[in-house]
């Protein structure tokens, strides 16, 4: 029997994209080659910048549906 999934919100999931970035940089942290304070922020904004234009696209597709 299948049970439908409730879509998680995006704010979460950019939560979670957020968390994986800093697990990389800790993971990486140990690692020979660590990123500099300022790669984590670059890849963070990143993250931050694809959920934004994905809440736009969601946004103009609302309105047209409408």
């Amino acid at each position: 029997m299948a049970t439908v999934i409730e879509p998680r919100p995006l704010a979460d999931l950019e939560q979670d994209a957020v968390a994986r970035v800093e697990a990389e940089f800790a993971r990486r942290a140990q690692g020979a080659k660590p990123w500099t304070t300022t790669e984590m922020v670059e890849r963070v904004c990143r993250v931050h910048a694809r959920y934004e234009q994905r809440r736009q696209w969601l946004r103009r597709h609302e309105q047209q549906a409408a």
